[in-house]
């Protein structure tokens, strides 16, 4: 009995780790539309709160590491799982990151970019809520988990093709002295950081794969 009440507390655990790092996600779109408008304060105040959320889901991501530890799932069940909310946790990581650019620099916002990196954000949360359908349905639908990452695979190709597209702009920009070296630098390191977002959520539903393809044997 004592090892399934162990298997239930990761259970849960998993799903808060899951629903903090989506809470990370929700306020960087906030965060990013205080940046188009040039908030720069809210963009700050954004940037804590997502640090806070970051912390609160490394703790529990310790939690379930001692938990595991402690013998909760099978060993052949444990590093996969394990591995799996490392990965998640990452994505929590890069979007703290990617708020951290975005307050720091205090750049104002080039408003021809603004439609693109609009498309960008609505990819990459499209990207971040299929992960976490993705590992919702590890536990009740296999086949759904599997979509989910093909659907992850295909968002974060369009990601970085929208990427592709905000850089070349960024460079022509420059050299057609539209903005500065300053802007054109700090723009570039903020649109690798957004596109990192949706990189780290494809590493996690790689992980999910792994996982389905052992239970399907």
């Amino acid at each position: 009995m004592k090892f399934f009440l162990k298997e239930s507390k990761v259970e849960k655990h998993g799903r808060q780790h899951l629903e903090k790092v989506m809470e990370c996600y929700l306020k960087f779109e906030e965060l990013m539309e205080a940046f188009y408008r040039g908030d720069c304060r809210l963009v700050s105040e954004l940037t804590k709160e997502i640090a806070i959320k970051e912390h609160e889901a490394d703790e529990i991501r310790r939690k379930m590491e001692l938990e595991f530890y402690e013998g909760a799932f099978l060993p052949f069940d444990r590093e996969d799982r394990i591995m799996l909310v490392e990965s998640i946790d990452k994505v929590a990581d890069v979007i703290e990151s990617a708020a951290f650019t975005v307050s720091l620099g205090k750049v104002a916002f080039p408003a021809e970019f603004r439609d693109d990196f609009r498309a960008m954000m609505k990819v990459t949360g499209k990207t971040i809520r299929a992960l976490h359908e993705c590992v919702e349905s590890l536990e009740t639908d296999l086949g759904e988990a599997m979509r989910k990452v093909h659907e992850i695979e295909r968002f974060e190709d369009e990601a970085d093709i929208i990427e592709r597209k905000i850089i070349t702009g960024l460079y022509s920009a420059y050299r057609e002295d539209r903005i500065g070296v300053v802007k054109f630098l700090d723009m570039k390191e903020i649109t690798r950081k957004v596109a990192n977002i949706s990189d780290r959520a494809e590493d996690a539903s790689d992980r999910a794969l792994i996982i389905i393809a052992k239970r399907r044997g």
